[in-house]
């Protein structure tokens, strides 16, 4: 035997040997999971531990939404003892009157929706709509019993029958019959009707937008019945929703409260994630909220989505690496960017608007009458909806970069000359 045939012989020996191996790898190694759909006891199919043992890997991933560490770019952490009315003070001028005043803290992970809402300070004087996000019992029992009519109930009474399993879970976001995701609330599929969108026939891939965006978005309790709705008619921008709010479409709902120093009657913004990350890049792109923050993860061979709902940047392999080329320090700089520049942003367009509500409240003590105001507490309740449709979403920024320094643009724009006014109306006074 030759030196050539020598070396391809030995070639050979050994790609036989890898190729045994990974054969063999192949065949001891758990097949790929094939969804097999668990018959949960009909008592227990609103309970979270019910499907510990039917989906092991989904639920153990879920468990971890008790991570109550920081991210890594240090906003839009799980710390609870974060409280945004330290960090940004002018937040108690902002809410002044209104119990977002009291307590304001960073949210943690959906494992304590229901714990959370019991023990916040806000809750005393609550109605029942407010557990409309905390689980399916609002639908699965109220709902599908009477409707809306839960909503405008005392929230103690409400609560009173639900356990301490039946909060956030597996039926919340899947039909505890089939598995399949699922948009239980209502509120959401009559405001998307308004918007010409029929959720009925929404792809998969839509849903994975849907079942998070039904409520990670913007909605208000209207004043007739107390049921959940968003401001979706004229179009998902902040400056849509704005209109919604002031061409009747929320008809008998004018404010979330009056505020005690300027006069204005105010509007709070709850967490528009869905409406930010409507026309984003990632949107445009078919990227869904579940690509980034659940992605499919493997566990001895077994591909299985995760349900730790998180920063991207701590799933950044699974989450980013999968379509960008870039290296993952490269990624996380380039987020840490655009909520550094964010936040400054806004704390800006926040301080201007408290200082509007002290301008305002400074030229009616000087005598400006309510007539003289009207235009100042106008603007202010405008630049604060811009402040806060930014201030309470979860993304800071990074859902969609255009569209939020847009509006974070508006606030400061608004806040400017809601002071212009009040300052011409103590001038017209005089």
């Amino acid at each position: 035997m030759t030196k050539m045939q020598k070396y391809l012989a030995g070639i050979l020996v050994l790609g036989v040997i890898f190729f045994a191996f990974v054969v063999i790898r192949i065949g001891i190694a758990k097949p790929a999971t094939k969804f097999e759909l668990a018959q949960i006891p009909e008592d227990q199919k609103l309970t979270r531990m019910a499907y510990a043992s039917a989906y092991p890997l989904q639920f153990n991933s879920f468990k971890m939404n008790m991570d109550g560490a920081p991210s890594p770019t240090g906003f839009g952490g799980a710390q609870a003892e974060n409280s945004h009315l330290t960090e940004q003070p002018e937040q108690l001028m902002l809410f002044k009157g209104y119990k977002f005043s009291i307590q304001y803290d960073d949210d943690r992970g959906h494992w304590y929706a229901g714990e959370d809402i019991l023990n916040s300070k806000r809750r005393p004087g609550q109605k029942g709509s407010c557990i409309t996000c905390k689980g399916s019992y609002m639908y699965d029992v109220y709902f599908k019993e009477s409707g809306w009519d839960y909503a405008s109930k005392p929230f103690d009474e409400v609560v009173a029958p639900i356990k301490d399993d039946e909060w956030f879970g597996c039926s919340t976001c899947h039909d505890p019959e089939t598995m399949q995701l699922r948009v239980y609330n209502q509120g959401f599929i009559e405001s998307m009707a308004e918007a010409g969108i029929d959720i009925s026939k929404a792809s998969h891939n839509e849903m994975r937008v849907f079942v998070c965006g039904q409520c990670h978005t913007e909605y208000f309790f209207t004043a007739e019945d107390g049921r959940v709705h968003m401001p979706y008619a004229n179009g998902f921008t902040a400056e849509d929703e704005w209109k919604y709010y002031q061409d009747g479409h929320a008809k008998a709902f004018t404010g979330d409260w009056t505020h005690p120093d300027s006069g204005a009657r105010m509007l709070k913004a709850q967490h528009p994630d869905f409406e930010t990350w409507w026309g984003s890049v990632h949107s445009d792109a078919g990227v869904t909220c579940v690509d980034c923050h659940m992605p499919y993860m493997r566990e001895n061979g077994q591909k299985y989505t995760s349900h730790w709902m998180t920063s991207p940047l701590k799933t950044t392999e699974e989450s980013c690496l999968k379509c960008h080329d870039e290296s993952k320090e490269v990624l996380i700089a380039r987020v840490q960017t655009i909520h550094d520049n964010t936040f400054k942003l806004q704390r800006i367009a926040g301080e201007t608007t408290a200082k509007a509500h002290t301008t305002i409240a400074a030229a009616k003590a000087a005598g400006a009458t309510d007539e003289q105001l009207a235009q100042a507490r106008l603007l202010v309740r405008e630049a604060q909806w811009y402040w806060d449709w930014v201030a309470a979403e979860n993304g800071m920024g990074f859902h969609n970069p255009d569209r939020v320094m847009r509006t974070l643009g508006l606030s400061i724009d608004r806040a400017h000359k809601a002071i212009e006014s009040a300052t011409a109306a103590v001038k017209g006074a005089l």
